[in-house]
């Protein structure tokens, strides 16, 4: 009976060991788990905090060049044929490609970092691209 008491004591210690260790890992990965979450969470804010702000920056931008070309669309109109005949086209160009940077903005959907940074990249390319040739227009005519 000593021995199988013994062995019995002995077991119930080691699995009052393993009980005991288990509660404090499960705490550990409980609070791990917490803290990947909440990383990625507060990551998932601030990406969606920077595409507001680009998004609202190039809002901006696309307006205030279709405010120019507004500006330019009147001032046309009274000028001569040759100037009309130089740059009409060139600014209904820019036009239409203000419109579509608008559109390809207002129709993309903000899911993640994954075709983020090259939509960004290609958006702000272009709409330097017609802020750089209504400069030049205007250049050409001061």
């Amino acid at each position: 009976m000593g021995k199988r008491s013994l062995i019995i004591a002995s077991m119930m210690l080691i699995g009052l060991f393993i009980l005991t260790g288990c509660g404090d890992n499960r705490d550990d990965t409980k609070e791990s788990v917490e803290q990947v979450n909440q990383s990625i969470l507060d990551k998932q804010a601030q990406q969606e905090k920077s595409w507001q702000e680009f998004k609202i920056a190039t809002d901006q931008k696309i307006n205030d060049n279709q405010k120019i070309i507004d500006d330019f669309k009147i001032a046309m109109k009274s000028t001569s044929r040759k100037f009309k005949a130089t740059y009409a086209n060139r600014v209904l160009t820019l036009e239409q490609q203000n419109i579509e940077l608008k559109k390809r903005m207002n129709e993309y959907q903000y899911v993640g970092n994954e075709n983020w940074e090259e939509f960004k990249n290609g958006i702000s390319n272009e709409i330097a691209v017609v802020e750089k040739e209504l400069k030049e227009i205007f250049e050409k005519n001061d």
